[in-house]
Parts: C-alpha cells; sequence; structure tokens
C-alpha cells in the first residue's frame, strides 16, 4: 500500500505544479484581489488546489481496483465526486449558489449511504438512539451530518496552510483508532488523504501558490465526513463523540457562526463576513508580532494557521486518548465549547491583544 500512497502524493504535486504554472495563463480558477471580506492576499492565486488531492485519490483508487480488485476507494472516490465538482465549478464560476451547493452535496451523502453503508445508527445519547430504528430518521440525521461537515471544512478554509493542516491532524486520528480497530481500509484511506494534502500544503504553506477552493474543501471534508460515520457503523467500540470531538473546531466554527449571523446580527447564516476566528486573530493577533504593514499580509496570512493548529490539537488528543468512552468525551466537547466561546470573545474584546502587549513590553 506504501507505493500508492506515495503515488498519491506524487500526482498532487504534479498536478497542482500544473495547475500553478498555467492557470494565470489560462486565466482559470484565479482568486481575485477585490473587496470581499474574507480575501487576505496580493496576488492573483489559483484556487484549484483541491483538484490535485482529488484527481490523486481518483488515480490511487483507480489503481487498487485494477490491480488488487479492491472497488471500496473507488466506490468511495465516485461518491465525493459530485461534492468535489460542484465546488469546483464555483471555483471555476463562482456562481453556484450556497443552496445549490448544499443540495450536491447531500446528494454525495446519499450516495455514501447507498453504496458505502456509510448510514449513522446512532449517537450514544440512550434514549434518543432509539429513534435510529426508524431508517427515515437514520438517513436524515446522516446526511445533515455529512452535509454540515462537508461545509464545515470549507468555513475555515480562509489561510495558508489552516485547512489543509487541520485536516492532516484529523485524519492522523482518525488513522490511529482505526489501526487500533486493525481497520486497514479507513486507515488507508486517511494515509491516502494525509499524503496528498501534504503534497498541496507543500505548496500552499507559507506562500500560498495555490489555494485550496470550495472543491478541494468540500472532497477533504466529505471524506472525513464518510470516514466519521464509517468507523462509528463498523465499530461498536468507538463511540459516536469521537468523531465529532476531533472534528469540533470546523464544526463548532460552523455553528458558531451560524447563531453569530442569524441571532447576533440579524443577517443570512450564509452571508459571508470577516468575523470567524481566524479573521480575528488575522486582524487583532498577528499584528502584535509583526505590525500591521500591508507589505507585511502575507506574513500575517501564514502566521494565523498555527494558532488554529494549536486549537486542533487540543481537541484531537482527548478523542485519541478516550475514543471508547463516550462519557469523558462529551465532557471534552463542552470543553473545548466553552475554550473556544471564550478565546473568540477574548479577541473580540481586545483582553487577547492587552495580555500580550503587556508581556511583550516586560520582555523587553
Amino acid at each position: 500500500m506504501l507505493k500508492y500512497i506515495i503515488i498519491a502524493f506524487l500526482v498532487c504535486s504534479l498536478v497542482d505544479f500544473l495547475i500553478i504554472v498555467f492557470s494565470n495563463k489560462l486565466s482559470i480558477g484565479l482568486d481575485k484581489i477585490n473587496n470581499e471580506p474574507q480575501k487576505f492576499h496580493k496576488s492573483l492565486t489559483p484556487r484549484l488546489g483541491g483538484t490535485g488531492i482529488f484527481l490523486a485519490f481518483l488515480v490511487i483508487s483507480f489503481l487498487l481496483f485494477v490491480h488488487r480488485k479492491e472497488s471500496d476507494f473507488l466506490l468511495l472516490a465516485l461518491c465525493a465526486t459530485p461534492a468535489f465538482l460542484v465546488g469546483l465549478t464555483e471555483d471555476i464560476s463562482r456562481k453556484v449558489k450556497p443552496i445549490y451547493r448544499l443540495l450536491v452535496i447531500t446528494l454525495s451523502a446519499g450516495l455514501g449511504i447507498l453504496f458505502l453503508g456509510a448510514l449513522l445508527n446512532r449517537l450514544d445519547l440512550g434514549v434518543v438512539d432509539k429513534l435510529f430504528s426508524f431508517k427515515a430518521v437514520a438517513v436524515i440525521v446522516t446526511l445533515i451530518a455529512v452535509s454540515g461537515v462537508t461545509n464545515a471544512f470549507n468555513i475555515i478554509d480562509g489561510y495558508n496552510g489552516l485547512a489543509s493542516f487541520v485536516s492532516i491532524i484529523i485524519f492522523l486520528g482518525f488513522a490511529y483508532v482505526a489501526f487500533k480497530l486493525n481497520d486497514m481500509y479507513i486507515v488507508y484511506v486517511c494515509f491516502a488523504m494525509i499524503f496528498s494534502i501534504f503534497a498541496f500544503f507543500l505548496l500552499n504553506y507559507p506562500l500560498g501558490k495555490i489555494f485550496l477552493g470550495d472543491g478541494g474543501a468540500y472532497f477533504i471534508g466529505f471524506i472525513a465526513a464518510e470516514v466519521a460515520v464509517l468507523i462509528v457503523v463498523r465499530h461498536k467500540q468507538v463511540s459516536a463523540f469521537f468523531p465529532l470531538l476531533l472534528c469540533i473546531y470546523p464544526i463548532f466554527e460552523t455553528i458558531f457562526s451560524m447563531y453569530r449571523r442569524k441571532i447576533i446580527k440579524k443577517s443570512s447564516v450564509g452571508k459571508a463576513d470577516a468575523l470567524h476566528l481566524h479573521t480575528l486573530v488575522f486582524r487583532r493577533m498577528t499584528p502584535l508580532f509583526i505590525g500591521s504593514n500591508p507589505e507585511k499580509i502575507l506574513y500575517r496570512n501564514s502566521m494565523t494557521s498555527p494558532f488554529l493548529w494549536v486549537l486542533t490539537v487540543f481537541s484531537a488528543l482527548p478523542a485519541i486518548l478516550f475514543w471508547n468512552d463516550a462519557k469523558v468525551l462529551i465532557v471534552f466537547s463542552i470543553i473545548f465549547m466553552f475554550m473556544y466561546i471564550g478565546l473568540y470573545w477574548s479577541i473580540v474584546k481586545f483582553k487577547i491583544s492587552r495580555i500580550m502587549k503587556f508581556n511583550k513590553s516586560n520582555k523587553l
């Protein structure tokens, strides 16, 4: 299997390198500089980096099917294809409405149920789990969960290396638990994703030569969501709260953003703004290290992501350590949510900034 994983890395590296070389000449899929609230780069940049990740996974899926008669990889890739393609279409045209993208992602989730058996059968919530005896309930919950997680990975895709490295951490967590359970299919899926994403990461961080794009974020998010469902369905000893805690940063970022937009701002939940946690870190924390000079925007962009990598590790470690203990996982999930909210409002109210400035002045 190692050779296939290496092939995935090489395919993604080659495809994304070619995209960087030819995208400007062809003027396809470029992230232009404009007044959108989430633009924090200075030059035209291709947003088609997810194409390399998708093609790498598709190539090794095909090779495994031809050489080893393994169809599960190929089926997973085919289920993910609608989600990837609708994201890619948005990357190129910038005209696909969010509701249409959501519907297509839900279609991918439905294909996962149909061809992979990725249908949630429990939430480890006692009486609530009895509702899953009704297939309609299981289908609806699974469609919502998979679509939500897929979109959540797109929500955190805002700065160089952010979504990609967070994804690597999450897939490493899934791979570790799957290895302990001797579920080599999930292990290999995770490492195929890790090596493909890492190939992209090397071109994206820190200089931002290529962006993940909606297609890449949707593809990564969908595979992570399917792995989350499959590991719970295939192994009764795995708590349903294990994948929740492992992926809680992008999930809670999405939930909190919806609450903030709808309840606090009284606006549409789908309206983009510059008030995500990663945006606040960029605006209010990175200037404390290197200043707010517009010429240093690239350095501030790249400095933003490590703060959120650390935040992800805080949830990933207890998830990995207590993957079969629902009560402990619930406690850590609650702790993370309070930590996130506390950190968010501290930055909003400039408390973090004042503390960091005080510490910095004391060191001088």
